[in-house]
């Protein structure tokens, strides 16, 4: 009793002292479980194996962060938005004995971070919004609206997309709307996890860069656009080991809401100086509404080129609004690993996952995900 008395009186006096200073700043957070069932994930051996558990994270991750915005005058406003991630089950479904997990912690951090989902300082008004930090990149946020999943749930996007979620030390200009036409222009002065400070070894000489440019128009029930993504000095030289690889990645995407049902589809082109760089995405989706739910279904299709070959996962789920913030949720998605056409005895090794949960398959393999749960937003 002493402590949660404790606790309350230091809220109290942080809300006291925020608000007294001008500024507008709320509390927010999801809480997402579901029950989960893997099939076809890899152990480290040829052998497939499954996997079953409660997971925190199934339709978005469970986070809990704070933002604000500060009235500046003249139409002008400072913005925050610090947020974490954390395991509402106690840990992840990937880190279960069996499995071997490639995504993260339950936080979206590159290492489990504090305050490493999102983190970022800015200005927005009449000119539009200027900010700094660690935030999404917008050919994620392109992937995460045009997927009726919403890069959540079994059926997710992400499992075979080819962007890359959140990036560091990032400057982001965003246009104001014009006539339904906005523009968002990035740069990134860490483009991977290595630093600016050039290194000493051949593969840390040259320091990561990449810039971000997007333009979408939305008009009622329509919405198209497309991006564009540069990198430099991300990839080793297989061959010298030096940092002096470029890569990109072009985007074309929209959908159109018919009322009874919205359809949507994204195009990705990746390539690069190197042939494991040079990859095709695409996905096909259809939000259908129903009562207070609405069905979901999508078609992904990856063409990793000879190197690996083409995987495609088939998606179907459904949710149910129970109120405002609180929703049910239940998803199922089927993968396919095909073979390489151009090494013998290789092939892609993708598996399904969902928002937080994420796996390594076997070659060649198939895999299946399943998910029922509930998500409560505050």
């Amino acid at each position: 009793m002493k402590k949660s008395l404790i606790a309350l009186a230091v809220l109290g006096a942080f809300s006291g002292a925020a608000f007294a200073g001008g500024n507008n700043v709320q509390l927010y957070g999801v809480i997402d479980l579901g029950v989960t069932h893997f099939t076809g994930l890899s152990n480290g051996t040829a052998n497939p194996v499954s996997s079953t558990g409660l997971s925190s994270g199934v339709q978005s991750g469970s986070r809990i962060g704070l933002k604000g915005t500060e009235d500046l005058g003249g139409g002008l406003s400072a913005m925050f938005d610090v947020e974490t991630g954390f395991c509402a089950a106690g840990t992840s479904q990937g880190q279960l004995v069996g499995a071997t997990n490639t995504g993260s912690y339950c936080t979206g951090g590159p290492a489990g971070g504090f305050m490493q989902r999102q983190s970022y300082l800015g200005l927005t008004g009449n000119f539009g919004t200027a900010l700094a930090g660690r935030v999404y990149t917008g050919s994620f946020d392109n992937e995460a609206n045009m997927d009726p999943f919403g890069y959540g749930l079994t059926g997710n996007i992400g499992t075979l997309a080819l962007a890359v979620p959140r990036v560091q030390q990032t400057l982001v200009y965003v246009t104001p709307d014009l006539s339904g036409f906005t523009g968002t222009a990035a740069y990134v002065l860490q483009a991977t996890g290595t630093g600016t400070l050039p290194g000493t070894t051949a593969a840390t000489q040259n320091v990561p860069r990449a810039l971000f440019v997007n333009g979408q128009y939305a008009n009622g029930p329509v919405l198209v656009g497309a991006s564009y993504t540069d990198a430099t000095n991300t990839v080793v030289d297989p061959v010298g080991g030096q940092n002096n690889g470029k890569s990109s990645l072009w985007q074309l995407f929209g959908s159109y809401d018919f009322g009874v049902a919205k359809v949507s589809g994204i195009y990705e082109h990746s390539s690069g100086d190197y042939n494991t760089l040079s990859q095709k995405f695409y996905m096909l989706g259809v939000t259908v509404p129903v009562g207070p739910g609405a069905i979901l279904a999508s078609y992904n299709h990856r063409d990793t080129g000879a190197i690996n070959g083409q995987a495609k996962q088939y998606a179907i789920g459904y949710t149910y609004s129970l109120s405002k913030q609180t929703n049910l949720y239940a998803s199922y998605a089927h993968l396919t690993n095909g073979a390489s056409t151009g090494v013998a005895g290789t092939g892609t090794a993708f598996a399904v996952g969902d928002s937080t949960d994420g796996f390594s398959g076997v070659t060649g393999q198939s895999s299946s995900g399943v998910a029922v749960g509930i998500r409560h937003l505050f």
